[in-house]
């Protein structure tokens, strides 16, 4: 049916000279643009591979740039700690450079299903005259229940300003609607994605991230190019019956919550 549009510990000995100014090649490397995701995870939002047993398995893609100050940095490391000081770090390993001193890696991090912890992630880089930097750290948060956190973001749409109708006995023409959403509590909190006429608001069109690879609410395809990047789409067709005029829009995304975004609206003229 087609739609129409109505996550270790170095010590570094410290140095007993007098101090004075730190010569460029001396310095440890520096870190920027830290980031990692999911922050959040909640056991009843996850999907049922990633629950074994008592454990879950959650994939943490972890991210960071490391500029050296005149020695080359050597290795950028990843230290998830467990929430007691008197055990050791839950995973830890080495960042892989990917270009442009960027280092990243997606690690599975195994925990408990029944602890309801606060993890810390940190990152930190050695050059190669094992100097280390400071490190960088976020918090990772695991909750066994729902609790209602941020509304989703529409960050931006790819709607056209214009479009020409079919004359008679043409192919109805397509019409590709694209809402790039995010979440503050992860791309999996994000229940739906819906637009509608503004003269029809009662009659809301399902928006979908499925890489065109099932039925999309009342069509049969979304258009959709890659499932799971944030970019809901859906196709539509215009025909010659369509009446010329100004269409407006209106694009919201909802939560698992019933949080919902701020209402974006477009305006599309049909010539």
């Amino acid at each position: 049916m087609r739609v129409y549009l109505v996550l270790g510990v170095v010590l570094v000995a410290a140095c007993d000279t007098a101090p004075g100014p730190e010569l460029l090649g001396q310095r440890p490397p520096v870190l920027e643009d830290f980031s990692f995701f999911p922050q959040r995870l909640v056991y009843a939002l996850l999907p049922p591979d990633q629950v074994v047993g008592d454990s879950i398995h959650i994939p943490i893609t972890i991210g960071v740039t490391a500029r050296d100050q005149g020695t080359p940095v050597s290795e950028v490391w990843y230290v998830i700690q467990s929430p007691s000081s008197l055990t050791a770090p839950v995973r830890s390993g080495r960042l892989a450079a990917v270009g442009n001193n960027r280092y990243e890696r997606q690690v599975t991090l195994t925990l408990n299903a029944l602890e309801v912890r606060t993890y810390t992630l940190l990152v930190y880089a050695v050059d190669e005259a094992a100097r280390v930097s400071g490190d960088v750290r976020g918090s990772l948060h695991y909750y066994r229940s729902f609790e209602p956190g941020s509304p989703p973001v529409i960050d931006s749409l790819a709607v056209p300003d214009t479009l020409q109708r079919p004359g008679a006995g043409q192919p109805a023409a397509s019409l590709l609607l694209v809402a790039a959403v995010s979440d503050p509590d992860g791309l999996s909190d994000v229940a739906l994605v819906e637009f509608w006429n503004e003269t029809a608001p009662a009659v809301r069109l399902l928006m979908c991230d499925d890489g065109n690879a099932a039925p999309c609410g009342a069509s049969q395809e979304s258009g959709d190019a890659v499932a799971g990047d944030g970019l809901f789409t859906l196709r539509v067709f215009i025909t010659s019956d369509n009446a010329a005029g100004t269409n407006t829009l209106l694009f919201q995304a909802t939560d698992r919550a019933g949080l919902q975004s701020v209402v974006h609206s477009r305006d599309i003229v049909i010539q």
